[in-house]
């Protein structure tokens, strides 16, 4: 019996040390790649502050401005633009042109009801 026991307790150790080699090296392998991505990290954060400044670069007011005089034909407001609310005409009223010369000429029936140029439906 104490022979079986001890063969036991040889085959638990070694499993128990197998296990904590493959622990071991699983932390290894982990910690490598928990660096790798951190010096990933910091190479896209570099990368990000790059581009923010080249982004400030390309927003500068006086480059801005320059392209904007360079393509553009505005010119800055004068005081004859300025007009008084009261100054403003009135908008046109809404008048169908094409519908009176159609009537003038016979063309379309008038009526007072909007759903009278529409066919009605027999009853059987």
């Amino acid at each position: 019996m104490p022979r079986i026991f001890h063969a036991f307790a040889i085959a638990l150790l070694i499993g128990s040390a197998v296990y904590v080699y493959k622990v071991k090296y699983d932390t290894m392998a982990l910690t490598s790649e928990v660096a790798r991505l951190n010096k990933q990290i910091a190479l896209e954060q570099d990368r990000i502050a790059l581009l923010k400044a080249a982004w400030q670069g390309l927003n500068r007011p006086d480059r801005l401005q320059k392209i904007s005089d360079a393509n553009s034909d505005l010119v800055p407001l004068s005081t004859q633009q300025i007009v008084r609310w009261q100054d403003v005409p009135d908008r046109p009223s809404n008048v169908d042109t094409i519908g009176d010369k159609l009537s003038t000429l016979g063309l379309v029936e008038t009526s007072a009801t909007p759903n009278a140029s529409k066919p009605s439906a027999r009853k059987p």
